[in-house]
């Protein structure tokens, strides 16, 4: 098992996830699966649960890795318990950024249109007719991408290729052999590779014969024979043997029409289940709602109560770890704990039989709402990227607490609730459109003119308002306005008001847009509202002075926001007063000043992976390089700007009101070029990623597209940037983030998010193993 990599937004390349065990046996079958690829366009590896698909995928496809030149996509759906999110879930793998407004679908043909790669869909079963419909639409698409999928069954795309997963082989007990023809048999290879890890255990004459009848009643199968392996702490193969025994009875009456592979991996889990205390035993099921992963401060509040006490869970926890039913993993942000996928679906059969399914989600979701409430309340201080990263961490659970509100009778209201409490998350951390998307299912199922819906419909407006889309926008911030006059809340009426300034703004109405900001803004202050929960307006008001050309007076208000920031500690408005300023310098005539905004602006919109802001920010160094006669470096910063403005779309409108600050630059730096020079190097500029066009526009590498490949040890070609490489050289010398950050005069946040974009490019969890990584990639 492995943790997969997260790309930088914009990346056209999706590592593999990392393998933390070895690989045993298949090489045949990796042999196989390659060829198929080769030549059919879908492959489907189909196989009961634990039969190792994905484990084969992921090495075929990394053997595969050199025929595809712009890389490979890995997509786990295990944790996507809504189908219709499985667009989303692409784009977001893909590093398109999922704040355009446009089609997921389109955008995702578009990306892969020019591009030669293999997509692995894994865990597709309880997705079939969503993967199906993708697939289809991608491969009618005349796309040169490849697809290899896993599931439990055939997805029925076109042109599919249904390749079924053998169990391992073993050998035959009754037959000649002994311990020396272990390497012969790689289940039995990796029953004694599995055991010798976590009991000290060696094949010997005396006990491979039981080893390998277990093998054998375990029909080969890999999580089986893992889940057996890990029993040898306390119990030897014979023993093991003999449990299992009693569980096949049992199971054989169960269900015969089961088939037998499914039987003997539920005896696998019986076995392990049945070593469990009574209050492990609670636990595993109850923690099957988690939607993957979970820390320990929420399994005591969705787990614990009078018959788990939570100050017990720890040790309950710790006893399941130890027993391999959960897997401990290490995070920027803290331990948490994960589920296997066959161990999950066993442990929600149990919950459900216990009657207790409904209950354990609706105190998940009572988690996660009061986590979002707490983000909200919590948000304008000096936490904010700490926080935004929990958040981001915490993602698939929000998903599922939300699913629970729209499927759920009766809990609507506090769907709307939630969803208004995770405002600064869609926008602040690139989710505009996912969010949208879950106000536009829970609005039409709470039509009550209450004012969770009024917030709801707010909030809506701000995510329409930011793509520009004025039409769904304006209806729904006119309702909200509506409830809330007849509902007498007048600071919610103006808040709202402040959006449809937003509105005027994305439409090109600057005049407009400025007088029903100051209206709002004045309202507020009257309510005395809390000024740090309107400062949004700020930034707004900031952007229609700018584009009247009262600089002046744009300045005035980014030295307002920038004041407000400081007290507050926090940072997310601090780069708005930062791009406020670099705007209205640049008007006044200051492009290096205007420059010096632009670039700490761009290393705060990078901690919180924010599109907008860091493509505003490149938008501004771009001007000012063309101001300075740098035309060369400003048509490429022109294309990296507009590739940012393509894939993210969230001011597609907004960013209409700097085209006539632009268009003149453009000109000049065409005319001094030449035509054919100017298009080149925008097209350079357009093919960088994301991450790479950031350390080109702050000075830190070449507007050179190179391509990002999933590491591994004592690789030639390094993933990581220029600045990214000399962070890592400091963590393999054992220097803190502290000490980084004094070492290359950054901030500590600063340095914090350099070391964690190396672990994630490198699909690491450990410092450790970043030092490792130098060692072996310097012996190459």
């Amino acid at each position: 098992m492995g943790f997969t990599e997260q790309p930088p937004r914009g990346a056209a390349v999706t590592g593999l996830p990392l393998e933390l065990t070895s690989f045993v046996g298949r090489k045949q079958e990796i042999r196989e699966v390659r060829e198929l690829l080769s030549a059919t366009r879908v492959v489907t590896l189909v196989g009961p649960g634990g039969v190792g698909k994905t484990r084969l995928a992921v090495q075929a496809a990394a053997q595969a890795r050199r025929l595809y030149k712009d890389g490979i996509c890995f997509l786990d759906l295990a944790p996507l318990q809504d189908g219709d999110l499985l667009a989303y879930t692409v784009v977001e793998a893909l590093g398109i950024d999922s704040q355009s407004s446009r089609d997921r679908v389109n955008l995702i043909t578009d990306h892969l249109r020019e591009r030669q790669m293999l997509l692995v869909f894994d865990n597709c079963e309880h997705v079939t007719p969503e993967c199906a419909r993708l697939i289809n639409t991608m491969l009618r698409s005349g796309l040169h991408a490849r697809v290899l999928a896993t599931s439990r069954q055939s997805l029925g795309v076109t042109g599919e290729y249904i390749w079924s997963v053998p169990p391992l082989a073993v050998p035959d007990p009754d037959g000649a052999g002994n311990v020396g023809a272990v390497s012969d048999y790689p289940g039995l290879a990796l029953f004694a590779e599995r055991a010798a890890r976590v009991a000290e255990f060696t094949l010997t004459e005396q006990n491979w014969l039981d080893a390998a009848r277990l093998c054998k009643r375990l029909d080969g199968l890999p999580l089986a024979i893992e889940l057996a392996a890990a029993r040898t702490r306390v119990l030897s193969p014979g023993d093991i043997l003999k449990r299992l025994d009693d569980q096949f009875r049992l199971l054989t009456s169960d269900d015969r029409a089961a088939p037998a592979r499914h039987r003997t991996l539920r005896a696998a889990v019986d076995g392990s289940y049945d070593l469990c205390s009574p209050q492990e035993r609670l636990l595993w099921a109850r923690a099957c709602v988690f939607a993957r992963r979970f820390g320990l401060d929420a399994a005591e509040n969705v787990c614990g109560d009078e018959d788990l006490p939570p100050e017990q869970v720890l040790d309950v926890l710790s006893g399941l770890v130890d027993k391999s039913v959960l897997v401990r993993e290490e995070h920027a942000g803290g331990v948490k704990y994960r589920l296997l996928d066959a161990i999950a679906h066993y442990g929600r059969t149990k919950l459900r039989e216990a009657g207790e399914e409904e209950e354990l989600e609706r105190r998940h979701r009572d988690w996660y709402l009061r986590l979002a409430q707490r983000f909200d309340a919590e948000w304008f201080g000096p936490d904010q990227v700490r926080q935004s990263r929990q958040m981001r961490e915490e993602h698939d659970n929000l998903r599922a607490a939300l699913a629970f509100c729209l499927n759920t009778p009766g809990e609507g209201q506090s769907g709307l609730v939630m969803l208004t409490a995770l405002i600064h998350y869609w926008v602040s951390c690139g989710h505009v459109t996912e969010g949208r998307y879950w106000l536009e299912r829970a609005l039409p199922m709470n039509t009550e003119r209450t004012i969770p819906r009024a917030r709801a419909l707010r909030s809506l407006g701000v995510l329409a308002g930011m793509q520009g889309d004025s039409s769904a926008a304006a209806p729904a911030l006119l309702e909200c306005r509506d409830i809330a006059q007849s509902l007498g809340d007048d600071i919610l009426d103006a808040n709202a008001l402040a959006m449809v300034g937003q509105v005027a703004l994305a439409d090109r109405d600057a005049k407009a847009a400025l007088a029903y900001l100051q209206e709002a803004d004045k309202r507020l202050l009257e309510l005395n509202h809390p000024r740090k929960r309107h400062i949004y307006i700020l930034t707004l008001l900031g952007v229609a002075r700018f584009a009247l050309g009262e600089f002046d007076e744009a300045v005035a208000v980014a030295e307002e926001l920038r004041d407000i920031s400081a007290r507050l500690g926090e940072r997310w408005f601090l780069a708005k007063a930062q791009l406020t300023l670099g705007l209205a310098q640049f008007g006044q005539g200051d492009p290096a000043a205007a420059a010096r905004n632009a670039h700490d602006a761009l290393e705060i919109g990078r901690e919180f992976d924010d599109t907008p802001t860091m493509g505003l920010a490149i938008m501004i160094l771009m001007w000012a390089a063309m101001a300075t006669g740098d035309y060369q470096r400003g048509a490429q910063l022109l294309g990296a700007c507009r590739g940012i403005w393509q894939v993210s779309g969230v001011l597609t409108g907004n960013s209409q009101v700097f085209d006539p600050t632009t268009a003149p630059l453009e000109a000049k730096a065409r005319d001094a070029l030449g035509d054919r020079d100017f298009r080149a190097a925008v097209d350079r500029g357009a093919g960088l990623d994301l991450d790479r066009a950031t350390e080109y526009a702050l000075g830190n590498g070449e507007a050179a597209p190179v391509p990002i490949v999933a590491p591994k040890a004592a690789q030639a070609d390094s993933p990581l940037t220029k600045r990214e490489q000399q962070v890592a050289e400091l963590v393999g010398q054992g220097m803190s983030n502290k000490e980084i950050a004094a070492s290359l005069v950054v901030s500590p946040r600063t340095a914090e998010g350099h070391v964690e974009r190396v672990l994630a490019k490198l699909g690491f969890t450990k410092r450790a193993q970043i030092a490792v990584w130098l060692t072996e990639s310097r012996s190459d």
